[in-house]
C-alpha cells in the first residue's frame, strides 16, 4: 500500500495524470472517448516523454558530477579532495555527502582557477562539507543565481578568514 501511494506522489506520474485531467476538461472529452482519439494521446505521450527526459537528464548530470567532482580549492590556495558517499542520515540536495575530506599542501593551481585569498584555508569540517554540497548544487544547476551565490560565499569566507588573523 505504501509503494502504491508513493507511486502516485512521484512528480512525473502526478504531472501526467493532471495533464490528462486538464485535457479532458479543456476539450470536454469523456474518458471513454479517449480510446478513439489517438492525437490527444500522442500529445500526452510527447509531453510525458519531455518531462521524463528532463528528469533523467538531471539525474544523469548529478551522477556525472558525483563521479567527477572530487576536488576544489574554494577560492583559496589549498586544494581539498574528498569522496562522495550516499546517505539518508543527512538531508541535503541530492542524497550524497562528502566524506574523507583531505587538505593538500599549498600547490600550484591551474591558471584558470580564480584565487580570492592565498592564505584562505577552511578548517571547520562541517563548513567544508556545506561548501562542497553547495558547490555541487551550483555545478548541477549552473544558473546565474547559483554562480553569484557561490562567488559571494567565497568572498564572505575570505573576508572572515582575514578577520580571524
Amino acid at each position: 500500500m505504501k509503494k502504491l501511494i508513493l507511486f502516485f506522489t512521484n512528480p512525473i506520474i502526478g504531472g501526467i495524470l493532471s495533464l490528462i485531467g486538464i485535457l479532458e476538461i479543456l476539450f470536454s472529452i469523456p474518458s471513454s472517448y479517449l480510446n478513439y482519439r489517438i492525437s490527444l494521446w500522442i500529445i500526452v505521450l510527447v509531453i510525458g516523454f519531455i518531462i521524463l527526459a528532463l528528469y533523467l537528464y538531471k539525474k544523469l548530470r548529478i551522477l556525472y558530477f558525483i563521479k567527477t567532482y572530487t576536488s576544489d580549492s574554494f577560492g583559496g590556495s589549498r586544494t581539498y579532495t574528498w569522496k562522495w558517499s550516499k546517505t539518508t542520515y543527512y538531508t541535503n540536495v541530492y542524497g550524497y555527502m562528502p566524506d574523507h575530506i583531505n587538505v593538500q599542501d599549498i600547490t600550484k593551481l591551474d591558471p584558470d582557477t580564480k584565487v580570492y585569498d592565498f592564505s584562505h584555508c577552511i578548517t571547520n569540517k562541517d563548513l567544508l562539507q556545506e561548501y562542497i554540497m553547495v558547490s555541487l548544487y551550483d555545478k548541477v544547476e549552473n544558473s546565474k543565481q547559483t554562480n553569484l551565490f557561490i562567488q559571494q560565499l567565497h568572498n564572505l569566507e575570505a573576508h572572515y578568514s582575514k578577520q580571524k588573523q
